[in-house]
């Protein structure tokens, strides 16, 4: 296990199988493609702003371990997992942080991998190490339904039971479906659409054409070299951009290549980011892509709509699988739960909460103080402020509560 983790309690013992990954460029190929890499090397930011959108929003919110007793939830602070993924899940990284990459590799590769290094000796989770995707192959007995996955590590087999194996939308039961795979002709598009702007604009934002000697004049080789030496210098590059050109007499330009207006380049542009955006399922207006005429109220909703459509989702992939994988069946017995708590930011406006509080207040839903921590100020001392109140006018004034004696 040194060769993994270092000084640790872990000492299991694996199994040496012939890497599945063959050498250092197909890691890096497999890297690049999870990254959001494009044809030709170029990053779409369309793709880049849509899994930042994903990972931001799954890092973002406090992650808890809540225990489930007869009286309610509480937060199972006596867990050792509970500062794991709450604050610090490795030497390395915050929760924040932690999240934050398992998003990046959710996001464009639709599988996240996480090494879980338990105790020998008690079997306590000490540490969660996510693992870059390109180190991490998978295989599965194909023979039977339901069949063993097995996990490689930089081509060592290492337990299932220490794989933290998180999954986005997937068409097998036992890996994602990357969604830089399934969106590969719309990126390839994208990509082509940023490479002819560069181009475009490279040269002066104008067309290329041919260049040619009037009266049927044949050049050799040197004067073609010495004509073409001259063009570039003269009208290629922005910087020579709308200046006036002179040509030697009896040599004519004719422009062959559309404009970017006559390609419809801006429209094709920002089509392109919206279809980007359907893949990920991400509004377009959290990637600052503008869709016409928008007033705050439809930004706000668009918001809202991302809330429950995206981020909600993930949180139930992330949730769901920490149950599975970082708990035991005792534990969850026992109502351990791992917990993303998302409220803080769908929270309205200040007018709109004070609203929620003042009606859950008159209807006995909650107390003063329970609106007060929602909020986050200091518990009142009144001690009526921790009893139910329900308003008078509507359940009468025997619902009313009485303070507590001296």
């Amino acid at each position: 296990m040194d060769w993994l983790l270092g000084a640790t309690e872990q000492k299991s013992e694996y199994n040496t199988v012939t890497p599945t990954i063959s050498s250092p460029e197909a890691v890096e190929e497999a890297l690049r493609e999870a990254m959001g890499v494009g044809v030709g090397g170029t990053t779409v930011s369309a793709v880049h702003a849509c899994a930042r959108v994903i990972a931001e929003g799954l890092a973002l919110p406090p992650c808890y371990l809540h225990r489930e007793t007869s009286g309610g939830r509480i937060a199972a602070t006596d867990h050792s997992l509970y500062n794991l993924l709450n604050r610090s899940p490795n030497s390395r990284q915050t929760s924040y942080e932690f999240r934050e990459q398992i998003g990046w590799h959710l996001a464009l590769n639709s599988n996240a991998h996480v090494f879980i290094n338990r105790s020998q000796r008690t079997g306590e989770i000490l540490e969660l190490l996510p693992i870059d995707p390109g180190n991490v192959a998978i295989e599965v007995d194909e023979t039977k339904l339901g069949g063993e996955v097995r996990y490689y590590l930089y081509g060592m087999r290492v337990p299932a039971s220490q794989i933290w194996h998180l999954k986005g939308p997937a068409w097998l039961s036992y890996e994602g479906m990357p969604t830089i795979k399934a969106a590969r002709n719309a990126l390839g598009l994208a990509t082509a659409t940023e490479t002819y702007g560069a181009n475009l604009f490279k040269n002066g934002a104008k067309p290329g054409g041919i260049l040619s000697p009037a009266n049927g004049t044949v050049l050799n080789p040197e004067q073609v070299r010495e004509l073409t030496e001259f063009w570039n210098s003269q009208a290629k590059g922005v910087g020579n951009a709308h200046k006036t050109i002179l040509l030697p007499a009896g040599v004519e330009f004719n422009p062959l290549a559309s404009t970017a207006n006559d390609a419809q380049w801006i429209e094709a542009r920002r089509y392109q980011i919206e279809e980007v955006c359907r893949f990920f399922r991400v509004s377009p207006t959290k990637v600052f892509q503008s869709l016409g005429s928008q007033s705050y109220a439809s930004v706000e909703q668009a918001h809202i709509a991302h809330d429950q459509d995206t981020d909600a989702h993930w949180h139930a992939r992330y949730m769901q699988s920490a149950d599975k994988a970082l708990l035991t069946d005792t534990e969850r017995a026992a109502g351990l739960r791992v917990t993303i708590d998302n409220r803080d930011f769908l929270r309205g406006t200040a007018k709109e909460r004070m609203e929620y509080y003042k009606n859950g207040i008159a209807s006995g839903i909650f107390t003063r103080n329970e609106a007060r921590e929602m909020e986050g100020f200091d518990r009142s001392n009144d001690p009526t402020a921790d009893l139910l109140t329900p308003a008078v006018n509507l359940f009468g004034p025997d619902k009313q509560p009485q303070a507590p004696a001296e």
